[in-house]
């Protein structure tokens, strides 16, 4: 049985109907996370502000199914320019082991789902593998 989670404590209503995660058994499917606050305000105006965020936010759903960053196994990028990608790997850095480090994907999207999204980011973790 899927378990299908569409509010999180600290997050803000999903700004269209769809689930902030999805768990089958011990795999967690997150939707992709961008950088608003519990408001709906989009936080920061450069990758790294908008990155410290969208891993709270990250963080907060995780937290809402019993797991955290460690249980990570895959990151999806989507950033409207790659070459900013650095800046987010910065941030990205101080939050994960270095012997625990995700596969990864980053794509550059022409837009994302509002004007002053910088990046977007999915992830698939498995509770209980840390």
């Amino acid at each position: 049985m899927h378990e299908f989670r569409s509010e999180v404590p600290g997050l803000c209503d999903p700004p269209e109907p769809y689930s902030y995660s999805v768990r089958a058994g011990n795999t967690v499917y997150l939707a992709g996370q961008v950088a608003l606050d519990v408001d709906g305000r989009i936080v920061g105006t450069t990758v790294a502000e908008q990155a410290e965020q969208v891993w709270d936010n990250i963080e907060a759903v995780l937290r809402d199914v019993g797991g955290s960053l460690a249980d990570i196994v895959k990151i999806n990028y989507f950033l409207q320019d790659v070459r900013a990608l650095p800046e987010e790997i910065e941030v990205r850095t101080r939050r994960f082991a270095p012997d625990r480090l995700p596969a990864v994907t980053a794509v550059q999207a022409a837009a994302l789902g509002l004007p002053g999204l910088l990046m977007e980011v999915e992830v698939v973790a498995v509770l209980g593998d840390a």
